[in-house]
C-alpha cells in the first residue's frame, strides 16, 4: 500500500510541476487550460444544497434501518457519518485554502494556482509517508 500512495504522490505532484511550467514557459497553452479552468464549473457548485439534503437524507435514512435491525448497528452507522463528515469538510477547508494561497503566490493566475496546490499535496503525501517510517 505505501508503494502506491508514494507513486500517486508522485504523480500529483509531477501533475503541478507540469502547470507551473506550462504557465512559466508556455503563454498560448497557460490561457487556453486558464479559460478551462475558470469557466468549468462542476455541477456541485451548481446546487450544493441538493448535496446537503441527500446526504441528510441518506444518513437518516441509513441510520434508521440499521437501528431498527440493531441498535448497535445504528449507532455505528451514526459514528462513521460523523467521522465521514468532518474528513469531507475538513478537505474542502484544507483544499480552499490551498488554492487561495497558490492564486496568491501564483500572482491571480488560476494555472499556476493549481499548479501549485498539486506540488503541494503531493509533496504533502510524501513527507506524510516519510513520517509514517
Amino acid at each position: 500500500m505505501d508503494f502506491y500512495i508514494q507513486w500517486f504522490a508522485v504523480v500529483i505532484e509531477f501533475i503541478g510541476l507540469l502547470l507551473i511550467a506550462v504557465e512559466l514557459y508556455s503563454p498560448r497553452l497557460c490561457q487556453y487550460f486558464k479559460n478551462t479552468f475558470e469557466q468549468t464549473k462542476p455541477k456541485v457548485e451548481a446546487s450544493p444544497t441538493k448535496w446537503i439534503i441527500g446526504f441528510i437524507a441518506t444518513w437518516v435514512i441509513v441510520a434508521t434501518i440499521l437501528t431498527l435491525l440493531n441498535p448497535w448497528f445504528g449507532f455505528v452507522a451514526n459514528i462513521a457519518f460523523t467521522v465521514f463528515t468532518v474528513v469531507i469538510i475538513s478537505l474542502l477547508s484544507i483544499s480552499k485554502i490551498f488554492v487561495r494561497l497558490g492564486v496568491v503566490i501564483g500572482k491571480g493566475n488560476s494555472v499556476g494556482g493549481v499548479g501549485l496546490v498539486l506540488a503541494l499535496v503531493g509533496f504533502s503525501l510524501e513527507i506524510v509517508q516519510l513520517a509514517a517510517f
